[in-house]
């Protein structure tokens, strides 16, 4: 089967966000999300009010599953300072001032030394005394 160029079927191009996009539209979905009325929805029907938000965010909903989810459920302690931290790593992968594997080691001790060295560190202690 031979096809036409214009039956070929378009390929949806990938466009990559900047930081700087990424971050506006983090402060869109916590502005809404901490709106009075919006706080209410979420205490009494918090499936009625995550399908309200993934209708009005659904192109960041798509894209981003697991950071949509972290702010609509805690929008007023979210870690915002986390989220600047990664898009300013990304902002520099994006332009090649830093390598994917350096920023993906420099995160993985951070976030190791901050969340799981202490409690190995504690089991050793406790396996060492027993």
């Amino acid at each position: 089967m031979n096809l036409q160029i214009d039956e070929i079927p378009e390929v949806p191009t990938y466009v990559k966000e900047t930081a700087d996009i990424i971050k506006i539209q983090v402060n869109e979905i916590i502005s809404y999300c901490i709106k009075r009325e919006n706080i209410i929805k979420r205490n009494n029907d918090i499936n009625n009010y995550k399908q309200e938000c993934m209708i009005k965010f659904t192109n960041f909903h798509q894209r981003y599953p697991t950071l949509f989810f972290s702010i609509i459920e805690n929008p007023s302690s979210f870690p915002i300072y986390r989220l600047d931290e990664m898009l300013n790593l990304k902002d520099k992968i994006d332009n090649n001032k830093l390598n994917e594997q350096r920023v993906s080691i420099h995160l993985g001790q951070k976030y190791y030394n901050e969340f799981v060295k202490d409690t190995v560190s504690n089991l050793d202690k406790e396996i060492n005394n027993k």
